[in-house]
Formats: C-alpha cells, sequence, structure tokens
C-alpha cells in the first residue's frame, strides 16, 4: 500500500518524522480507522536522497503487515474476551457470571498487553519506508 506524506524532520540513522495530510487520508481506504490522521510517525528513507523539511513522499506499507499488526493491536483483545469468560468454566471454578465477565475483561486486558509487548519488540519491522520523493508537490495538503 503506497500512501503520500510530508516530511516533519530528519532524524539519524536514516529515520524521518512524516505527517499525512487530509488529501492523502482521503484516497485511504482505511482512513476511518487511522491512528496516525494528523499525527506525526517516523519512517524509513532508505532512498538515499536528501530529504528537507516540507518534502512530499511516497511511503510503502506492506499490506500483509499491515493486516497482521492490525490483528494484534484490534482484534486479539477482542478474540481473547470469549476464552476469559469462559476460562473459570474450563477450569471448573464455581463462579457467577459477574466473575466470568471479569475473566473476559482481563482476557482483554492481556490482549492488549500483547499487542504492547508485540510494537515493542517487533515494532521496528513494521514501520513504513520511503520509497521516492515526489517532485513538484510543494507539501501534502492539511
Amino acid at each position: 500500500m503506497y500512501e503520500q506524506a510530508s516530511v516533519v524532520s530528519i532524524k539519524r540513522d536514516g529515520m524521518v518524522k512524516v505527517t499525512c495530510g487530509s488529501s492523502a487520508c482521503a484516497n485511504c481506504k482505511t482512513s476511518a480507522f487511522c491512528s496516525t490522521k494528523d499525527r506525526e510517525f517516523v519512517a524509513y528513507n532508505r532512498t538515499g536522497s536528501s530529504l528537507n523539511t516540507g518534502d512530499v513522499v511516497e511511503l510503502y506499507l506492506p499490506p500483509g503487515k499491515t493486516i497482521f499488526a492490525g490483528f494484534i493491536a484490534l482484534l486479539l483483545p477482542v478474540l481473547l474476551f470469549p476464552l476469559g469468560y469462559y476460562l473459570p468454566v474450563i477450569l471448573k471454578l464455581n463462579v457467577g457470571e459477574g466473575i466470568q465477565i471479569l475473566f473476559g475483561l482481563g482476557g482483554i486486558a492481556i490482549g492488549f498487553l500483547i499487542g504492547r509487548l508485540f510494537s515493542k519488540i517487533k515494532g521496528s519491522e513494521y514501520i513504513p519506508e520511503i520509497t521516492r520523493l515526489i517532485e513538484g508537490v510543494e507539501q501534502v495538503s492539511e
């Protein structure tokens, strides 16, 4: 998946801080669920070209990795709710439905913790890459 972004600042080690404008978000199929809308995030500059603040670049987000990261962040906690809810039944604990709901909420919390750990450990593999500098465009319109 390719997207356009504006360079906000240049970091070291080939990292660049970028932001997506609303025009880029309008063309993105996931704009309703995007957590980077109107936010800054980091991308790798593997092009070797010199970038300046305000340049418009094209980002590549691998679809498979993007879907998997979304699964870990959003679906895993939801899928762990029923597991937590039925865990007392599986363990043959004699508890009420309120306790089962608390176990289900615990499953959601564990899912979010797994997502956070995944982000800390493997997050650098899921950073978008800059594929090219888009010439003739001043800045992505906000």
